[in-house]
């Protein structure tokens, strides 16, 4: 009981080596609490994006609302069973109560007339509450009585409080059923003339009666309480039809949205197979509900993200895992003579891996709870916008999880230590060492080979790859603090002999030193890696929506650039007796004038004599076109850039006035043209020559194909009649214009009432594929910092164990003249040249995998432009900045431990 008590209790006994054991198990718990957290921070964030899509559209199977319309009774107190049962689905707010007349649509194909004073048609509607859901014209009177629309009440020549007379007539000749109600008030309309306005109405548009002459129109609406319309109703012998609706409730997560979905599917079925009814019945069930699909569009986008992160998330943990096995690894080697004592005496393997696993149990407690709470905060700084509240109990459970398994290894460990020395010893032979540096250099070069060759998209083995690359750098450096270590001879002067007795140990390290250097490069490596790959990622991503959307909108003018342009010149009249109109610039002709952030872009198919595929011809404004247009921040499109800038200097010859000058071009994506200077292409009827300026790989509003951009004044000079800004005499169809007209706009918001489509570079940012870039941005980063730690903790592990095996050593040293100081300071040199080496190893072994980086992180390889991995300038610094600390550690912790008595290095660690 004693052993174990003290077993219990051992674990953070250690000093440093209890810090550094608890760092191992802090790694561990944070890269299993990652996951979980990470998935609800980012399912939330998808959500809310897609909340945010919404939160103005006028259809009610888009928006975040349900609205049941079942025919369970004629009585509002009927839909009671309707209210009970959305009152059982979660997420939801208070249930509004809506009727509308079904009358008419009942009575067909009779004649149904209601109207009001015997003049004006109208439908009744009830809600709950007219005075919160109308926009009230004047001053409401009374309670008890009708709303009317503004152009009714107008028409009708009433006010509130006055008194009107409701008749409904059924067939031709059928008695009139009459009724006088109370004008409780007026309420304005929408723009339409005919409903209330507002979002909530809107909504309802599809649920509202249509006027029963004009049946393309909604009707005027009589709106009332819901006790009151019920009356009038029974008293005109009218029919009400009841729906029950609500809406999202606010603050709604993403996981509790999906339980309202399913619980929502599953009431919809329920009166979908209870009461069976003919689509044309106007008592048919109406389910409309947004909240499924919203679900369903937030899911298809985490699941995107979750693609990209999941490889990461496991490896990970996988570094976590390695972090505690090579602890107890080392520990097991440095604990060697208290495991033969604990054999001397009798202690079984078993029960020594036990009392390991006690001895670990505390470190990994306050480990796991460090790295949970770690995790958490990173996830919340650095990960998804997304709230973070349901995930935090289950990623306690993961992450306690993997320090469980970490602390178990930890236990195998001992058990194997004991055992091996527990077994009888073989027979005198010679040992051969493993060979690893060699099996990790032609593991990670077969590998690069192989990834190299191989096509398609890169899979989750593949991404083992940079780890096995780096390894082999940190094998290669391994070989590296050899050779600066001193020569035989001693120092000539005192001064030097921390140099010279730093230099000597980083060559006798041998293969334990030669393994710290390994992990430590890999572990900066992969922290570089990580953070250039986010950069490069963000980069590339950003870049590729520039191309495809070119601005932040893009509009298409079907009738040209004449339409923004009241004094557009007119194409000139082809007067037979004259010949056909010269080609040379039109008179008068311009390029409208465009408010700030806004310009036109032509767009012509052309063919040249180099090949048989067509391609673009881009014809914009340089100089407006340079601060409209998206750039992004990548090479590809910075070179496209500068090109626009050149051509803005020097478009050509070609002016107004002039005709037959030339027309420079920049030359996009075309290499059929990469051997000529001069381009022939064939424009409509007109053969022009272009001038090459200058070729690029990328342009915005690349359409994936060739493309030749040409600066308008000198292109349109040469097109004579055929200048896209004329007015045309006779409207033309779209296929038959010879070019294509759009507004690019930079500031995303335009009023074109003509165009045909817009599109912007917003719609095009929620793309899964880019989100899920976005997103997992923070993860990747966290990740970079768990493996930061990894190569900090490694060579913290390494230099106190080193130490702790010279500790003999360094007190004879200083006793015989070399000094305290002068050991402190050669022992600060060979750990700060280790680190040193470790980092340059690093940052040459990302830089060898840089022409990997567009086959391991490219999820869209067809796409322009084409990934560019880059090292990251703050990924360099931060991984220069790691490589300080980590050495800074590792003297900080060998420091103390020299401290101690001098009979300390007599006894076992």
């Amino acid at each position: 009981m004693t052993l174990t008590a003290a077993a219990v209790l051992g674990g953070l006994r250690q000093r440093a080596w209890s810090v550094l054991t608890v760092s191992a198990f802090l790694v561990l718990s944070a890269a299993g609490a990652a996951g979980p957290i990470f998935a609800e921070a980012s399912d939330n964030a998808a959500f809310q994006v897609r909340l945010g899509e919404v939160a103005e559209t006028t259809r009610q199977n888009d928006a975040a609302v349900v609205r049941i319309s079942a025919n369970v009774g004629p009585a509002a107190f009927d839909q009671q069973s309707v209210v009970d049962d959305l009152r059982s689905v979660p997420g939801l707010t208070d249930f509004d109560l809506t009727g509308a007349s079904v009358g008419a649509e009942l009575a067909r194909p009779d004649f149904w007339g209601f109207t009001v004073n015997g003049r004006e048609r109208g439908r009744l509607f009830a809600v709950g509450s007219p005075a919160a859901e109308l926009t009230a014209v004047g001053a409401p009177a009374g309670q008890d009585g009708l709303w009317l629309p503004r152009p009714m009440a107008a028409d009708l020549g009433v006010q509130p409080g006055d008194q009107i007379v409701l008749a409904l007539v059924r067939g031709t000749r059928g008695k009139p059923q009459r009724v006088t109600t109370t004008v409780n008030g007026v309420y304005a309309v929408d723009a339409t003339g005919r409903l209330p306005g507002g979002r909530k109405w809107a909504l309802r548009r599809g649920d509202t009666p249509e006027d029963t002459e004009y049946r393309t129109l909604p009707a005027y609406l009589l709106v009332g309480e819901v006790p009151t319309v019920e009356r009038l109703a029974k008293a005109t012998k009218d029919q009400m039809f009841w729906s029950v609706e609500a809406s999202l409730a606010p603050g709604a997560t993403f996981a509790e949205t999906k339980t309202t979905a399913n619980r929502l599917e599953q009431v919809r079925r329920k009166y979908a197979t209870a009461s069976p009814a003919d689509g044309d019945d106007p008592l048919a069930l109406r389910f409309a509900s947004g909240i499924g699909r919203i679900v369903a569009t937030a899911q298809a986008t985490t699941e995107a993200v979750r693609q990209r992160t999941r490889p990461v998330e496991w490896a990970a943990i996988g570094v976590g895992f390695a972090s505690v096995l090579a602890v107890a690894l080392l520990s097991a080697r440095r604990r060697d003579r208290e495991v033969r004592h604990a054999v001397a005496v009798g202690l079984t393997p078993l029960r020594v891996g036990g009392l390991w696993l006690l001895e670990h149990l505390l470190p990994a407690a306050i480990g796991a709870v460090l790295g949970w709470l770690a995790t958490w905060q990173l996830m919340a700084l650095l990960g998804p916008p997304g709230t973070i509240s349901e995930s935090l109990a289950p990623a306690a459970l993961t992450g306690a999880a993997a320090v469980g398994a970490g602390v178990v290894s930890v236990a195998a460990v001992g058990s194997v230590a004991a055992f091996l020395r527990v077994r009888a010893s073989p027979p005198a032979t010679a040992r051969r060492p493993l060979p690893w540096p060699a099996i990790i250099v032609v593991a990670a070069l077969v590998a690069a080979a192989s990834l190299v060759s191989a096509g398609g998209r890169a899979s989750t083995v593949d991404l083992l790859v940079p780890l096995l690359v780096l390894a082999a750098a940190g094998v290669l450096a391994g070989w590296l603090p050899g050779l600066l270590a001193g020569g035989a001879r001693l120092p000539s002067s005192p001064r030097r002999a921390a140099v010279w007795l730093a230099r000597r140990r980083l060559g006798s390290g041998g293969a334990e030193r030669r393994l710290a250097v390994t992990v430590v490069t890999a572990g900066l490596g992969m922290l570089l890696f990580g953070l250039s790959a986010v950069e490069s990622t963000t980069t590339t991503a950003d870049d590729r929506i520039a191309v495809a959307a070119g601005a932040e909108r893009v509009a298409v003018l079907d009738d040209g650039s004449a339409q923004l342009d009241d004094a557009a010149v007119s194409v000139p009249p082809n007067d037979p007796t004259l010949g056909a109109p010269p080609d040379a610039p039109v008179p008068g002709v311009r390029t409208p004038p465009l408010p700030d952030g806004n310009t036109l872009v032509w767009r012509s198919d052309v063919l040249t004599p180099l090949d048989d595929f067509r391609k673009d011809l881009l014809v914009i404004d340089p100089a407006r076109f340079l601060d409209v247009a998206l750039w992004g921040n990548g090479p590809d499109l910075a070179a496209a850039r500068s090109a626009v800038r050149a051509l803005a200097a020097d478009p050509g010859t070609a002016s107004e006035t002039n005709g037959s000058g030339s027309v420079r071009a920049i030359v996009v994506g075309d290499p059929a043209s990469a051997l000529v200077d001069t381009i022939r292409v064939s424009i409509g009827a007109s053969t022009e020559d272009l001038t090459v300026a200058a070729r690029v790989p990328a342009f915005p509003g690349m359409q994936g194909r060739p493309m030749y951009v040409v600066a308008a004044t000198p292109m349109f000079a040469k097109l004579g009649p055929e200048d896209p800004r004329l007015r045309p005499r006779t409207e033309l169809p779209a296929g038959v214009q010879l070019f294509r007209t759009s507004l690019w706009s930079s500031t995303g918001a335009l009023d074109v009432p003509a165009a045909s489509s817009v599109t912007s570079a917003t719609l095009l940012r929620q793309d899964a594929t880019y989100v899920a870039t976005d997103r997992a941005r923070g993860y990747q980063v966290a990740v970079a910092g768990y493996l930061a730690l990894l190569a900090v903790l490694t060579l913290c592990v390494y230099a106190q164990r080193s130490t702790a095996l010279r500790r003999p050593t360094d007190l004879m040293l200083a006793r015989v003249g070399l000094g305290p100081a002068r050991v402190r300071r050669a022992r600060a040199l060979e750990f700060a040249l280790l680190a040193a080496v470790s980092a340059a190893a690093a940052v040459a072994g990302v830089a060898a995998l840089a022409p990997l980086g567009g086959r391991l992180l490219d999820d869209q390889p067809g796409l322009l432009p084409r990934f560019a991995f880059q090292l990251s300038p703050l990924g360099l610094a931060v991984t220069v900045a790691a490589a300080a600390v980590a050495a800074l550690l590792a003297v900080a912790l060998t420091t103390v431990r020299a401290a101690t008595a001098e009979e300390d290095a007599y006894r076992d660690d």
